[in-house]
């Protein structure tokens, strides 16, 4: 076989391997139970569950590629990445995405340790430091508090929570899979306080490039499938501790 022969046939041996590759963009923000990162790779949690299951119904083979919460678009603008899950529309700068149906059900809450009472509306916490995560955008407590809205980011949940129980500050903006599932499993979860504010329920959803290898009837076909068989309700319900 001649050298440039040989060469377009590897070509073509190895095109069906990327073709069948689904990658996932997943922000090192967030914290069991949604992600599980091993030295930087995403080693399990409700998104990988969730991320496998979606590529097995699309026939395809998942990849992770972890980015810092601020860069998630950046792969998924430079066709490095085809599908970002987990997200909102407003939570993005990019308005040219196509979002998928809904995947996850969520409350966005503000917690606290169980020797501070817990907020009874969002005017208490004008001027009150907050636990945030840098990157985010917490519209519900922006628009209402304004300059009174004061920010102490950090680039993860378990960051905001271990500064919580260090008491540097009272509060934390948060969501209610993560705060529950650390009111069972953490090691001082006697010091958090079982009565958090709920600010908002939320959906959340996939993002996919317009010219990307995905089509949007596609993938919400394969999450209709995966909802019609309960299998989205059971990863949720596996990452629920008893």
């Amino acid at each position: 076989m001649s050298l440039p022969i040989f060469f377009l046939a590897a070509l073509l041996l190895a095109a069906p391997s990327r073709a069948g590759e689904l990658v996932y963009v997943v922000s090192t923000g967030s914290a069991m139970p949604m992600t599980d990162f091993r030295d930087g790779v995403l080693a399990g949690g409700l998104l990988k569950e969730f991320g496998d299951a979606l590529a097995r119904e699309l026939g395809m083979t998942p990849r992770y590629l972890t980015v810092p919460r601020k860069r998630v678009e950046v792969p998924l603008a430079a066709g490095q990445a085809d599908i970002l899950c987990d997200l909102r529309p407003e939570w993005l700068d990019g308005k040219d995405w196509l979002w998928s149906a809904a995947i996850f059900t969520n409350n966005e809450i503000i917690a606290s340790r169980s020797d501070t009472a817990a907020i009874r509306s969002v005017d208490e916490l004008r001027r009150q430091r907050m636990g945030t995560i840098l990157g985010y955008r917490y519209s519900h407590l922006e628009q209402p508090l304004g300059e009174d809205f004061i920010r102490d980011d950090a680039a993860s949940d378990d960051l905001n929570l271990a500064k919580l129980l260090r008491y540097r500050f009272a509060y934390m903006l948060t969501n209610s899979l993560y705060f529950d599932y650390q009111r069972k499993i953490h090691p001082e979860r006697a010091l958090l306080n079982p009565v958090a504010y709920k600010v908002s329920a939320f959906d959340t959803y996939c993002a996919l490039p317009p010219n990307g290898k995905l089509t949007l009837p596609n993938v919400d076909r394969a999450i209709q499938s995966l909802k019609k068989r309960g299998a989205i309700q059971a990863m949720m319900t596996h990452f629920r501790p008893n």
